[in-house]
């Protein structure tokens, strides 16, 4: 086992200057803020790229310099300690062989030999915390990174990393590269002596904690004997990652450094706080403003610098704020670089990829010098809820170009609430903001095409689910799929073929609602999410079958019901499985009223749903379990417990806290036991001093480990929980090897 130690001094990045941006200077170009209010404002409009790094240095400050105040400027945030990766020799869980061999690895196909990641578009890959090519599991569980060898009649777990200081979150994987996505933090102190009593001002804090994240480069070439080649620490937070024909994009968000403001110490000290929060911003770099990365090698090099270069970097027309949205291109095939990026002055917040295009959104930055005037303002702000949409052209596979952006009423839901189809993207948002229900709500769908650096809207259609809120969506082809819940849930189908004139077509009622709708066939899609009484509570869950051949009048063919429980499907697609060779859905399940916690099989066949079987990672045993310690006298056993109860009393050496399958233990040290044993008669030299008296009661609640993920390799089952990997015979479903982790 190797261990990956997070030392990386990274603050370093944001105190000195930058190898990748001249030292700053005065701009020729200035930018002129005007008094604008709510009405006038459009909340994304078309995007501008700086010519040098002078000019977006200045443009920052400007921009800040009119919205900073005695309480310094809302930058807001939690942030948090990271830099150079250092790798631990470890020992090796086996003596090396042969890297596995590749021949075989070439005849298998995903889809036919083994099932992929469960992703939105065909051909698109999405990061996850497994994957396989057939032959290999790779897996994330307990911050450790695992290769299991599935190629041969039994499954063999090779190597291990662990991780330190980082949260691996995602595996992406390509041939004998495998690229972990990981979070960490750093903390940065910054002191600034400029407190003034006679001005009645104080200083700031003297730090924080900013996120970062981390692209770790992994060599699978020898599976005895992981290693990791590279790593890319990047500023921000990690929001998601696309694979468009080999290259993945990565998308980060990242808020502006917090800076050493003073604040005002009683109303008197406001109007020279604020000069001094205004000189403070004056004297800073683009290094205080923009994320920055770190870069190490294992072979001893290194360097750092701003993650996009400033012609890389655009900005809103309208101010959208001082975080920062990067897109970094990473080619899967290739040994990792240093950042290649494009970035928007803008946050970021869902992300979903085309072939050609990526679009990232995010809620509609609302500039407070638009309210400090007016405060009433804030209420119609919220009334008039937007989301924000950059795209960028992803058709390259050297570079990721910024192209247009635009703005859609209301919130999106999730990924899947954008699709694009023959250059028209399409959006479905629920008005309004995304807390609750609210009566005048409806849901919408928007059709965009770029024109120019603009997305503009050419079409729409709404009004559906009055009072309700979108919980699932899925555009396939010219058609798009919509359902909105409260009390019941209305299934709605949406008419694409003509993007200039979307039309609602068909609305089915029902119980309950779909979580997550995956499109089967042209004429059927599948929900998993919760039924519901009339009133709108849940009451377990739910798979429907839908027959939308007629978009006029979609029918609910089947549905599997329990009386309780739910699957993670509902919030994490990736956790579904559909073999179409086997007719076969498997999802995760938990049902804490019936103590299940496992995997539910179905098989969709002729319009009906049948459970064809379920899976858990209980581990089976049915021999008696004998006590761990030698037995306590029956007679002291009665007394100490007033009646025995099936439960086992043991004396077991002290401070040793033993455990026994299947029952749950308490603990009487020596001393107290003792002192019980005096008291009632005993004596207390029938607890010797080095014991400790043990009582184990049988569980009458057994924990079963949930189940996160499935797969299918050949015909086997495979199943992920917290630490184990299990097959399953493919018909039978029974259990065929278990690989602890």
């Amino acid at each position: 086992m190797k261990k990956i130690l997070s030392l990386i001094l990274f603050a370093a990045l944001f105190a000195g200057g930058c190898s990748k941006t001249p030292s700053p200077g005065t701009s020729s170009t200035t930018t002129t803020l005007q008094n604008v209010n709510l009405d006038d404002v459009e909340f994304v409009s078309a995007l501008v790229s700086f010519t040098t790094c002078d000019e977006l240095l200045s443009y920052l400050k400007e921009q800040a310099v009119a919205r900073v105040g005695p309480y310094g400027l809302d930058a807001g945030g939690w942030y948090g300690p990271i830099g150079i990766l250092r790798m631990e020799e470890g020992m090796m869980m086996a003596e090396p062989e042969m890297a596995l061999a590749t021949d075989s690895d070439a005849s298998m196909a995903e889809g036919v030999d083994y099932s992929g990641t469960n992703v939105q578009e065909v051909g698109i890959d999405e990061p996850d915390i497994i994957k396989t090519d057939g032959s290999r599991i790779l897996v994330l569980s307990d911050n450790e990174f695992h290769f299991i060898d599935v190629s041969g009649t039994t499954p063999e777990l090779k190597d291990s990393l662990s991780f330190d200081g980082h949260w691996p979150r995602e595996i992406l994987f390509s041939g004998d590269r495998a690229f972990v996505l990981a979070s960490s933090d750093i903390e940065t102190i910054y002191y600034e002596d400029v407190a003034d009593e006679s001005a009645d001002i104080a200083p700031g804090y003297g730090g924080y904690w900013r996120n970062l994240s981390s692209i770790i480069e992994i060599d699978l070439s020898n599976p005895y004997e992981l290693s990791i080649v590279n790593t890319l620490t990047l500023d921000g937070s990690y929001v998601s990652a696309r694979v468009v024909n080999g290259v993945a994009r990565i998308v980060m968000s990242t808020p502006m450094n917090q800076l050493p403001f003073v604040y005002p110490q009683n109303e008197a000290g406001e109007e020279n706080a604020e000069k001094f929060n205004k000189e403070i911003i004056s004297g800073t770099t683009l290094e205080d403003w923009l994320p920055g990365y770190f870069f190490e090698s294992s072979n001893g090099t290194s360097s750092q610098g701003l993650i996009a270069d400033c012609s890389n970097i655009h900005y809103p027309t309208e101010f959208a704020g001082f975080s920062t949205l990067s897109v970094v291109t990473v080619g899967l095939d290739s040994s990792l670089e240093t950042p290649d990026a494009t970035a928007v002055l803008a946050d970021g917040q869902t992300v979903y990829a085309s072939n050609s295009n990526l679009y990232v959104a995010t809620t509609s930055y609302l500039d407070p010098i638009l309210f400090e005037n007016d405060e009433s303002l804030w209420e119609d702000a919220s009334d008039n809820y937007a989301t924000s949409i950059h795209q960028f052209d992803v058709s390259d596979s050297d570079a990721t170009t910024y192209m247009a952006s635009g703005s859609v009423d209301g919130h999106l839901l999730n990924q899947f609430a954008m699709s694009e189809h023959e250059g028209h993207l399409r959006v479905a948002t629920t008005l309004g903001g995304p807390w609750g229900f609210r009566d005048d709500s409806e849901s919408k769908v928007s059709v965009l095409v770029r024109n120019g650096s603009d997305l503009e809207i050419i079409g729409e259609v709404g009004d559906m689910g009055r009072g309700e809120r979108i919980f699932s969506v899925r555009f396939v082809g010219d058609t798009g799929y919509i359902v909105t819940f409260r009390q019941t849930d209305p299934f709605y189908t949406v008419d694409l073929s003509e993007p200039s004139n979307p039309v609602v077509r068909g609305e089915l009622k029902i119980t309950g609602y779909s979580g997550y709708l995956h499109p089967l066939s042209d004429d059927l899609v599948l929900g998993i999410g919760q039924d519901a009484t009339d009133t709108g509570q849940t009451t377990g869950a739910k798979v429907t079958l839908f027959d939308v051949s007629n978009l006029d009048q979609p029918v609910a063919l089947d549905s599997w019901i329990t009386s309780g429980g739910s699957s993670a499907v509902e919030w994490d697609h990736r956790s579904f499985l559909w073999w179409p060779a086997s007719e076969l859905a498997v999802l995760p399940f938990n049902d804490w009223y019936s103590n299940f916690s496992g995997a539910v099989a179905l098989r969709i066949s002729d319009g009906t749903i049948t459970e064809v079987g379920r899976i858990d990672h209980q581990d089976e045993s049915s021999d008696p379990v004998d006590p761990v310690c030698d037995l306590v006298d029956e007679e002291i056993l009665a007394e100490f417990l007033g009646s025995a109860d099936g439960r086992t009393a043991m004396l077991c050496e002290a401070d040793t806290y033993p455990e026994m399958d299947g029952h749950w233990c308490e603990y009487y040290p020596s001393d107290l036991a003792a002192v019980w044993a005096e008291e009632e008669g005993f004596g207390s030299d029938i607890v010797p001093e080095n014991k400790m008296i043990t009582i184990c009661h049988p569980e009458e609640y057994v924990w079963m480990p949930q189940i996160e993920r499935t797969l299918i390799i050949g015909e086997q089952l495979w199943s992920y929980s917290f630490d184990r990997l299990q097959s399953n015979d493919l018909g039978s479903l029974e259990r065929l090897q278990v690989v602890k982790l």
